[in-house]
């Protein structure tokens, strides 16, 4: 039982939010609220409904509550306990806190961060996804030891969702989206926060699904034929041309980025992706060509759009930097008209000019997207 005391500060601390900060305020007043013995924190959320655990949180000031009010209402805002996957835990929920401090530092009258609290500018800007990787790829490299900022690094206030109820995440995405529209009306909120909360609601497009549209839509040259008429208005006397397309066969060219700055955990989600792509059909020829600061001409790997896919791919990940004008280099000659370029990679490299093709960057770093975009159509790689 939370006692008078406590109550009240509670209760002032969703005034506080109603007046400063109303889209906290629509979750304050909306999620249920569920008094117990904590696991682990003072606030813990499972995605869809707050936990309290008074006895922990008698050790906080009042100022410091309200950040951490304020911080669990995020984690649920940003969808974090139902982006898990199959990642660690204790990582991820480290990734988030990290995301959310940060986003929290240009907020004003949300309180004070407690000591235990940890808000690392290096990440500045980046995805949830992008802090997991890199602090992973630290630890695998046993540079993750525990920091100054937060000595234990094992603060968990998100509680892992055992299976998927649909009807839970139907009734918060519709609170998110209501949350959503009071942020707006508040006015005073950066970009990056409001596509941050964006990027929760907006639908996910499976990865094969968009590249298999993006292909498909590649096969067709944008011209008209009457050869072939599009058939749906002839019942009302109107014959309009139909598309047509000048290939049998779309040749697809798949770059591959072996580089250092790529981990052996996103090098595999790319050979990942290679698979996938192979095994959409008989429509594309492909050749894949790996690269860092040279083309690994001895590994590039063609197939005929008959030919019978590989069981397993045996590209290496490389220990150098990164030159696009080496893969451009070796890569134009080989290009007709109706190529297309499929770049696999984190985006660190100098680009100065376009292929000349329909080309896709899989970029699986937000930061270079903005650059990326002067160069060909691209999408982030969700890790």
């Amino acid at each position: 039982m939370v006692n008078t005391s406590l109550d009240e500060t509670l209760e002032k601390i969703r005034i506080g939010f109603l007046f400063d900060h109303p889209f906290l305020s629509v979750l304050a007043l909306s999620l249920p609220f569920v008094l117990r013995d904590n696991a682990h924190e003072a606030f813990e959320t499972d995605g869809s409904r707050l936990y309290f655990d008074a006895s922990k949180a008698a050790r906080y000031a009042k100022e410091e509550l309200k950040y951490l009010y304020a911080h669990i209402l995020l984690h649920v805002l940003l969808k974090h306990a139902y982006r898990i996957g199959e990642r660690d835990g204790t990582l991820w929920n480290r990734s988030c806190d990290i995301v959310i401090n940060l986003l929290l530092q240009s907020f004003e009258r949300v309180g004070a961060m407690p000591e235990d609290e940890v808000a690392l500018e290096r990440f500045e800007q980046m995805s949830v996804e992008e802090v997991y990787h890199a602090l992973y790829r630290e630890s695998s490299e046993a540079q993750g030891k525990p920091d100054e900022q937060n000595p234990t690094q094992s603060k968990r206030d998100l509680i892992e969702q055992q299976g998927v109820d649909e009807a839970a995440q139907e009734s918060l995405d519709a609170l998110i989206v209501q949350a959503m529209g009071a942020a707006r009306k508040q006015g005073n909120l950066s970009a990056a926060f409001l596509e941050r909360i964006t990027e929760t609601t907006r639908p996910k497009l499976d990865l094969f699904t968009l590249l298999h549209a993006y292909l498909s839509e590649s096969f067709f040259h944008k011209s008209v034929d009457f050869s072939k008429p599009n058939r749906r208005f002839i019942h009302q006397g109107l014959y309009l041309p139909g598309w047509r397309h000048d290939r049998d066969r779309l040749e697809l060219f798949i770059a591959l980025d072996r580089s250092m700055s790529i981990s052996p955990a996103t090098f595999m989600r790319f050979l990942g992706v290679i698979e996938g792509v192979l095994g959409m059909g008989g429509e594309f020829e492909i050749c894949i060509v790996p690269f860092d600061t040279t083309v690994d001409e001895a590994s590039v790997v063609r197939y005929g759009a008959l030919a019978p896919r590989p069981k397993e791919l045996s590209f290496e990940k490389g220990d150098g930097g990164t030159d696009f004008g080496a893969l451009s280099r070796y890569i134009e000659p080989h290009l007709g008209v109706e190529s297309v370029v499929l770049v696999l990679s984190d985006g660190l490299f100098k680009i100065e000019r376009s292929l000349g093709v329909r080309t896709l960057f899989l970029i699986s770093e937000t930061k270079q997207i903005p650059r990326m975009r002067s160069y060909g159509d691209v999408v982030y790689f969700d890790l």
